[in-house]
């Protein structure tokens, strides 16, 4: 995931890195303007609160993500440019066409510096150790914001009092995910050249990525195992069973038996507020559509998966250091112990992150039925074509009827704007504004190990009766979790080995490949596959 290519060589001009990959766990596709809105003010927050924690002040003004054909990028240069100059942190280096590539300038400090810049880095660490202590707390409160909204009658006060509360609550949680993916991504790229002169691109990252093969705790991982522990009651009982197979799923969760509505609204109390691409805030989570849950005991019923056998990494471990230099392995055995715990850090500010976004949600649609009361919205998907600012000032009345056919061109236009995006596949780099490519035809290592099927395309993370099959599809994001103990292998199109979803496919011993580009799409339905998940190949 560190090799690139750039059709017309670096730009003369910016050389500002951006990244869609980086956002890829919250933001797989494109991004309405209100979700793009939400996002792009809550990440601005929560990078400054980070780096302010840290007192790598004074803060530059830039932007800290923006929008290419729908789709998110978050600046990596800033933050790299910040630790250089407080803690003299070298910069991650990308490889573009052989040349490598540093994403911000870097000078190695004199002696005096270099002391200050040692205690910065001890700085780093203190802030993420406490970042996980308090994951579970910052959870708890984005919880409790979350069931607020859910137990709001969404008066017009109602509305105006958490309208203002949106971005002030969403960043002290966001910020959490950002610095842990902002340094995860710092240390696999370590990672990645202590490894590279004897274990190869691509071979070094399946060996990087099976240092973490045993990490259970983390919220993708146990969601599946929910699912599991779920099927086996859903089993147990004869009426729960039949219903199951012979209802319509698509249906959804109508007239469901007494014994399982209980069990799915104990499962909902958990992980209801997940779902599949959860930073599109249009998109429903679980406890708004139960049927991919539903399809997942049906499958369970079918097919009775068992959890995985659990495998302690500590082989993993001792191969991954036989992989580097003598002089650097001290090293390395540290930044494999930061790998695993941001990990888990970014997965349960994920979880945490997701509460947010479903109280947003409410929000949203909340305004929607307000707008609607004098037509200047028609219906409420309308809410999610206008950024958050423009529909506050719909609900303060800055914005009011006198603007109705403007508002409904608009909407109309951005429609058609995001359908378009739909069919587009945007470059994962930009260097300025040069895009950037894979410069390989095969993917990225998510999980080792091989398996052999014909493939069949998912659109929608719900279990089909495919036993033996390689699931593909374009982004695997948090709401695959729920196939886990089903898949016999994975391929997508994007994504990449540090996603939580990829992460937890580890734990459940499931071949990955990520981030096949466009060679995802030669691929043809139905066909014999065979995925070589040790340098990310696969073959048809």
């Amino acid at each position: 995931m560190f090799v690139f290519s750039l059709a017309n060589g670096l730009p003369a001009g910016s050389r500002t890195v951006w990244s869609r990959l980086s956002l890829q766990p919250l933001a797989a596709g494109p991004l309405t303007p209100f979700s793009y809105s939400v996002l792009e003010e809550v990440a601005g927050r929560a990078w400054y609160q980070y780096f302010d924690e840290l007192g790598f002040a004074p803060m530059p003004r830039a932007r800290v993500i923006r929008q290419v054909g729908g789709y998110p990028y978050l600046n990596l240069t800033l933050s790299a440019q910040r630790d250089a100059a407080f803690a003299a942190v070298e910069p991650m280096v990308l490889l573009f066409d052989n040349q490598r590539f540093p994403v911000a300038d870097y000078e190695k400090p004199g002696f005096l510096a270099a002391m200050k810049a040692g205690r910065n880095r001890k700085k780093i660490e203190s802030t993420l150790a406490r970042y996980q202590e308090e994951s579970a707390v910052v959870t708890k409160k984005a919880e409790a914001w979350s069931i607020k909204t859910s137990e709001l009658r969404w008066t017009q006060a109602d509305i105006l009092q958490v309208m203002e509360e949106i971005e002030r609550i969403s960043a002290a949680t966001f910020k959490l995910f950002l610095a842990a993916r902002h340094n995860l991504e710092w240390t696999y790229n370590r990672l990645f050249w202590l490894t590279v002169e004897q274990r190869p691109y691509p071979e070094n990252l399946a060996l990087i990525s099976s240092i973490s093969c045993d990490l259970t705790a983390l919220p993708e991982y146990r969601m599946a195992e929910q699912l599991l522990e779920l099927g086996a009651l859903c089993n147990e009982n004869p009426v729960v069973s039949q219903w199951l197979q012979r209802h319509n799923l698509e249906d959804g969760a109508t007239n469901l038996p007494h014994e399982l509505d209980e069990a799915m609204q104990r499962f909902v109390t958990h992980y209801g507020h997940r779902g599949a691409n959860e930073g599109e805030i249009r998109t429903q989570r679980w406890a708004d559509d139960l049927q991919p849950v539903l399809a997942a005991l049906n499958a369970y019923v079918q097919r009775k998966p068992k959890q995985p056998t659990y495998l302690p990494t500590s082989q993993s471990l001792q191969r991954l250091l036989d992989a580097v230099d003598s002089k650097a392995q001290k090293d390395a055995k540290q930044l494999a112990e930061q790998f695993r715990r941001l990990l888990q850090l970014q997965s349960n500010a994920l979880h945490a992150f997701a509460h947010i976004l479903t109280g947003t949600r409410r929000w949203a649609l909340a305004a929607a039925k307000e707008a609607m009361t004098d037509g200047r919205l028609q219906q409420q998907d309308d809410v999610f074509f206008f950024a958050l600012e423009e529909m506050k000032q719909m609900m303060t009345g800055e914005w009011n009827i006198s603007a109705k056919a403007e508002i409904h061109s608009l909407c109309a236009k951005r429609r058609a704007e995001y359908t378009q995006w739909l069919t587009e596949r945007p470059a994962w780099l930009y260097i300025g504004d040069a895009p950037a490519s894979t410069a390989t035809e095969h993917g990225f290592p998510g999980m080792s190990g091989q398996a052999t099927g014909p493939l069949r395309r998912w659109k929608n993370p719900a279990p089909q009766r495919c036993e033996g099959a390689i699931v593909g599809t374009e982004q695997l994001t948090t709401g695959w979790s729920l196939i886990l103990p089903f898949a016999r292998a994975l391929i997508a199109a994007d994504g990449t080995p540090l996603d939580p979803i990829v992460a937890a496919a580890r734990g459940w011993h499931i071949p990955t490949v990520v981030g096949l580009g466009a060679r995802f799409d030669t691929l043809v339905e139905g066909a014999q596959t065979t995925i070589l998940g040790d340098n990310g190949t696969v073959e048809q």
